[in-house]
């Protein structure tokens, strides 16, 4: 399809809309580190996110939450927190030949300049594919929707997103509320409606939520659905501020979930928030789908395996979508990045019950692949 790229829509201009804020709870953050530090050794952050955490912390101590969507160089876009114009992939330079090469690998500290100096191009790109931002989204809305036709996945036009945390490149199209980000997120949700109908999924539970945009679309999309949310603080802590700031008491706060040793009597249409250490709840439970989304990928395959033994026990279907050549790769521990890659072979390996039914390249909203791979796996009969 190539849609007409007349008549792109207005960009609705945050600074003057009234932008809601998450609210900051110091708090239910010490109370999830604290927990994290107590947790066993296989649930600790990964050198990835290792590196990030003391920024991270900082970040929400000296700034908090507030407008944490538009925060250009802050963490928060470490984990899809931020809704701007930054890099395509032809152009980031941490995804350049210039650093994924083994020679540049080998050069400590390469890696983590190559992603600072991503995050300081970003800063200046205005337009994607020499087009403003609004016909940008316009054009990736109508890919989306022409998508997702023939699948079981409800229409982008349903959906409507919220201005909580301020973001900024927010496109409206026929009275409702678009990023780039939040369209490239629901591509992802037209690829898995190709196999199963989410209304035919009553429990859906998410490790690496980040802010909680996915689950911003499932459960506008979606009401009736019980979601179940893990990660690892601060990111988990950013996401229920989020959520309840957007669902109010839909969201079961990781206060009233924390000691909890089952998962039964689970709420409809209700979101719980979880400690990655709490994955182990899954392994008793039946849940409808497990969903991991460019997060197992910053992992080792140790710790990723680890996580789908819990998946592989109860689950029916799994979506993975990751890059199977890895993120940046550290050159020790200590460094930014990953210390070995986790291949399609370890994700395959780690869910022995299921049939990996398809992969498919995960598409930017203008139709081109990104480096990430959709995997759909389905539980063998």
């Amino acid at each position: 399809m190539k849609p007409d790229q007349a008549n792109p829509p207005a960009t609705v201009s945050t600074a003057s809309a009234v932008a809601a804020q998450a609210p900051d709870d110091y708090a239910l953050l010490e109370m999830m580190m604290a927990d994290l530090k107590k947790a066993p050794v296989v649930f600790q952050p990964t050198n990835y996110w290792a590196t990030y955490e003391p920024r991270f912390m900082a970040e929400l101590k000296a700034h908090g939450l507030k407008d944490f969507r538009r925060q250009k160089d802050a963490v928060f876009r470490a984990f899809g927190g931020v809704d701007f114009v930054h890099p395509t992939a032809e152009l980031a330079f941490r995804n350049s030949r210039l650093f994924r090469n083994r020679l540049a690998r080998a050069i400590p500290g390469l890696p983590g300049l190559a992603h600072r100096l991503d995050l300081f191009l970003s800063r200046y790109i205005k337009t994607l594919d020499g087009l403003d931002m609004a016909t940008y989204v316009r054009l990736g809305y109508l890919f989306a929707e022409d998508y997702a036709r023939g699948s079981a996945a409800r229409p982008l036009s349903a959906f409507s997103m919220s201005l909580v945390g301020n973001p900024d490149g927010v496109v409206e199209i026929d009275g409702r509320l678009y990023t780039r980000q939040m369209i490239q997120y629901y591509l992802q949700y037209a690829y898995v409606s190709r196999f199963v109908s989410f209304d035919d999924l009553p429990v859906i539970a998410e490790l690496g939520s980040g802010m909680g945009r996915q689950t911003e679309i499932f459960a506008k999309l979606h009401p009736n659905q019980t979601y179940l949310l893990f990660d690892i603080p601060p990111q988990i802590y950013v996401a229920e501020q989020y959520l309840k700031a957007v669902f109010g008491d839909r969201v079961v706060s990781y206060r009233e979930n924390r000691d909890r040793t089952s998962l039964s009597n689970l709420r409809p249409g209700a979101i719980y928030i979880f400690g990655n250490n709490q994955m182990p709840l899954l392994e008793t439970y039946p849940v409808d789908l497990f969903w991991n989304s460019a997060s197992f990928h910053e992992m080792e395959p140790d710790v990723v395996q680890n996580y789908l033994r819990f998946v592989d026990a109860s689950t029916r279907w799994v979506y993975l979508g990751e890059n199977l050549k890895g993120g940046v790769k550290a050159s020790k521990p200590g460094d930014f990045g990953i210390l070995k890659v986790t291949r399609r072979e370890d994700y395959v390996g780690g869910l022995p019950s299921f049939d990996l039914i398809d992969t498919s390249p995960t598409l930017r909203i203008n139709g081109k692949p990104l480096a990430d791979t959709n995997m759909m796996f389905r539980r063998k009969a």
